[in-house]
């Protein structure tokens, strides 16, 4: 099990710590933080199932046609 800081888990995904920490405060992300206050570590199992969540199947294109009135 791998442990990244939270830095190193929002340049994973792509994102600022603000956000990460929006994300683990709301439960989407989850996270290992021994007592109040100390360290937050985030592993590698976490960010792929909140990768796996966050990821969504790509929809058909749908082609309009629009009729021309002569």
């Amino acid at each position: 099990m791998t442990l990244l800081t939270r830095k190193e888990a929002a340049a994973r995904l792509g994102m600022s710590l603000p956000t990460l920490d929006i994300e683990r405060s709301t439960g989407r992300l989850a996270y290992i933080q021994r007592k109040p206050g100390s360290k937050v570590w985030i592993t590698e199992e976490a960010i792929a199932e909140y990768l796996a969540r966050a990821t969504h199947q790509a929809r058909p294109e749908i082609r309009t046609y629009r009729r021309r009135w002569a």
